[in-house]
C-alpha cells in the first residue's frame, strides 16, 4: 500500500521552485534596483506626507515619464560608451566636450551642405555623418594616444576635454549656432518632441534600445568583450594569456567615440550648436555607471545596471524639481546613492 505524504510536506514548495525564487530575489536585490526603488519611495513618501496627491499623480504619470526619458536619452547613449571604456579599466573625461563639439559640427555641417546643395536631405546626411564621425575621430585619437604613446586614459581624455571644447568654441565663433537661413528639417523636430503622437517616446529614445542590445552582445558574447573584461580584471594576466591589449583598447575607444557622436546628434536636435553645453556630463555619466555597478578599477559592469544608474539620477533630478527642493539636495542625495550602492555591491560580491 502506497505511503501518503503528510499534509505539511504537501504544502511545502518543491526544492527547484525555492531555488528559482531565491535566484530571482538575488537578481532583484542589486544595487541599481534597490537604488531606484529607494529613490521612488522617498519622493512618494514626501509627496504623501505633504499631502500633495495631485503632484504625486503627476510625478508617477505617463507625461512625466516621457519628460524624464526625453531628458536622459543622450546620457543613456553616453553611459553605454563609458561602460565599454570602464570595463577595460579606463575612463573618458572628454565626453561632455566631445558631445558639445558634435552639436556644433552637426549644425555647421548642415548649414554648409544646405548652402551648397539646397537639399535638406543631402544636408542631413552630411551633417549626421560629420557629427558621428567627429565623435569617432575623438575616440580614435584617444585610443591612439593611450595605446601608442602610452599616456594614461585619465591624462589623455583630460587633454581631449580641453581640445574638443576649444575647437567647438572656435568653429562656433564663441556663440551658439542656429539654423539661420537654412530650413529646420523635419527629423530634428521629430527627435526633439517630448510628447510624440502615436508612440510613447520619440525615435531618439527608442534608438537606445538597439544600441543597448549591441553593447550587451559586444561585451558579453564576443571575443572583443571577453578581452575587454580580461584587461580590466588584470591587464598583466591578460597579456600573458595572449590578449591583444593595444588593439582591444583602440577598438573600444573608437566604438565609444561613435556612440558619443550619436549622443551629440541627439542633443543637437534639442540645443542645436552649443559650444558651451554638456559641461559636467562626464561626471554625471561616470556617477551613473558607478551606481549601475561598473567599477573604476575595470572588469565589472553591465548594460542593464548602467542604464538603471542613468534612470536613478534622472528620477532624482526630476523629483527634486517636482518637489521644489533646493538644488544642493540633489547633489547630496546623489553622493549618498553612489556610496550606498557601492557598499551594497561589495557586500553582494563578498556573499
Amino acid at each position: 500500500m502506497a505511503e501518503t505524504q503528510p499534509d505539511d510536506a504537501k504544502s511545502q514548495p518543491s526544492q527547484p521552485a525555492v531555488e528559482v525564487l531565491r535566484y530571482l530575489l538575488r537578481q532583484l536585490a542589486t544595487g541599481p534596483v534597490i537604488g531606484l526603488v529607494s529613490v521612488l519611495a522617498v519622493f512618494i513618501l514626501l509627496f504623501a506626507i505633504k499631502g500633495e496627491l495631485e503632484e504625486l499623480r503627476n510625478f508617477l504619470g505617463v507625461e512625466n515619464l516621457q519628460v524624464l526619458v526625453f531628458q536622459i536619452t543622450p546620457k543613456a547613449v553616453v553611459v553605454l560608451a563609458m561602460l565599454m571604456i570602464m570595463v577595460t579599466g579606463g575612463i573618458d573625461l572628454s565626453v561632455g566636450s566631445v558631445v558639445a563639439l558634435v552639436t556644433v559640427v552637426t549644425m555647421v555641417g548642415y548649414r554648409f551642405a544646405y548652402a551648397q546643395t539646397g537639399s535638406a536631405a543631402a544636408a542631413t546626411l552630411y551633417a549626421v555623418a560629420a557629427g558621428i564621425g567627429t565623435g569617432g575621430l575623438c575616440g580614435l585619437t584617444n585610443g591612439l594616444v593611450i595605446t601608442r604613446l602610452k599616456v594614461s586614459p585619465f591624462v589623455t581624455t583630460l587633454g581631449m576635454m580641453s581640445v574638443a571644447r576649444g575647437v567647438a568654441y572656435w568653429l562656433a565663433e564663441r556663440r551658439a549656432v542656429s539654423f539661420g537661413a537654412s530650413p529646420k528639417p523635419d527629423w530634428v523636430a521629430t527627435l526633439s518632441e517630448t510628447f510624440p503622437e502615436g508612440t510613447l517616446f520619440n525615435p531618439g529614445a527608442w534608438s537606445v534600445v538597439p544600441l543597448a542590445i549591441f553593447t550587451a552582445v559586444l561585451l558579453k558574447a564576443s571575443v572583443l568583450g571577453r578581452h575587454a573584461y580580461a584587461i580590466g580584471s588584470n591587464e598583466d594576466t591578460a597579456r600573458l594569456c595572449g590578449v591583444p591589449i593595444a588593439r582591444t583598447k583602440f577598438v573600444i575607444y573608437a566604438l565609444a567615440g561613435l556612440l558619443t557622436g550619436w549622443a551629440g546628434v541627439l542633443l543637437f536636435t534639442q540645443v542645436h550648436g552649443d559650444p558651451s553645453g554638456s559641461v559636467g556630463l562626464e561626471l554625471d555619466v561616470i556617477a551613473a555607471a558607478v551606481i549601475g555597478g561598473a567599477s573604476l578599477g575595470g572588469g565589472q559592469g553591465g548594460v542593464g545596471g548602467v542604464l538603471l544608474g542613468v534612470l536613478i539620477l534622472g528620477v532624482l533630478n526630476n523629483g527634486v524639481i517636482k518637489f521644489h527642493l533646493p538644488v544642493e539636495t540633489q547633489y547630496i542625495l546623489s553622493g549618498v546613492i553612489i556610496i550606498a550602492n557601492t557598499a551594497v555591491s561589495r557586500w553582494r560580491k563578498r556573499e
